[in-house]
């Protein structure tokens, strides 16, 4: 059997130029879910289950919902399907660049929390005619800055309903000081695309323009923690992917974090989770 060196990941471009993607999901049965080994997207996945009963792994969370759920996974994440039930609703792939920047603070903090979101009837109403208005204008195709500013406006229409959905259940934290959850923001996005590479929060602090202290303090602020645990989670959480979806060693992992000492990187992990990295992949995979 190959060595599995790396975790697959899903390009909405090889698929679809236009950053968009829509489909209706009707009785999805475990037989074609259990093809789809687990990978991860270079896109966001909104999934708005109108009725039966699903179940997936995200990043390590167990996440299951019965009936009118909304479910949605970010950019990295690696999931798959563990089971369904008489499954229908609909699916929409997202690339970055359509989402407006006024939804991205909701989206952020479902990335440590992915918990669905369950629909009362009234709620699956209104989430139903969204996706069904984008479903209608991105299938009559048009052309021309008409369709396209119709297009963009039924977009951010959907993905505005669907952030209101996470924004009542698990609301922001309300500060007047609007700038430091502007500064965390750009430190996450940040991170998760240095995390191998910037390992000091000074280093995302000069990047930021900011003094360390300053966006130490604006992150804690927001998120509850500061920036150098913040780096280590992004770290570990890729680690614990790596450990469990590939066959890499512990070697061939540390350095491919940015780690050239693989010791070090072992203490690391082994502080932060109790167990080393070894031990990890084998009771996680038992």
């Amino acid at each position: 059997m190959k060595k599995q060196t790396y975790i697959p990941t899903f390009s909405l471009n090889e698929r679809n130029q236009s950053g968009l993607e829509i489909k209706k999901i009707e009785k999805v049965d475990s037989v074609r879910l259990a093809q789809m080994s687990a990978h991860r997207d270079d896109h966001y996945i909104l999934f708005f289950q109108e009725q039966g009963f699903s179940k997936m792994m995200v990043d390590f969370q167990e996440l299951s919902a019965t009936g009118a759920a909304l479910l949605t996974v970010l950019p990295g994440q690696v999931h798959y399907g563990i089971s369904v039930e008489n499954i229908d609703g609909w699916f929409v792939a997202l690339d970055a660049t359509l989402i407006n920047e006024n939804f991205r603070p909701v989206f952020n903090d479902i990335y440590t929390d992915p918990t669905p979101i369950l629909l009362n009837e009234e709620e699956a109403a209104v989430i139903r005619s969204g996706v069904q208005l984008l479903f209608h204008i991105d299938s009559n195709k048009g052309t021309g800055n008409i369709y396209t500013n119709m297009l963009m406006g039924a977009i951010d229409a959907y993905v505005g309903l669907v952030t209101t959905q996470y924004h009542r259940r698990k609301p922001l934290l309300q500060q007047a000081n609007l700038r430091i959850h502007s500064i965390t923001r750009q430190f996450r996005s940040l991170l998760m695309v240095n995390f191998r590479t910037m390992k000091s929060p000074s280093a995302y602090a000069t990047e930021l323009n900011l003094s360390p202290s300053y966006l130490n303090e604006s992150v804690k602020q927001v998120t509850g923690s500061p920036v150098s645990y913040w780096i280590h989670q992004e770290i570990l959480l890729e680690a614990k992917r790596m450990l469990f979806y590939t066959e890499n060693t512990v070697k061939e992992i540390a350095h491919g974090l940015g780690y050239q000492d693989h010791t070090y990187f072992i203490r690391l992990f082994s502080k932060s989770e109790g167990i080393p990295p070894l031990q990890f992949r084998q009771k996680y995979r038992d």
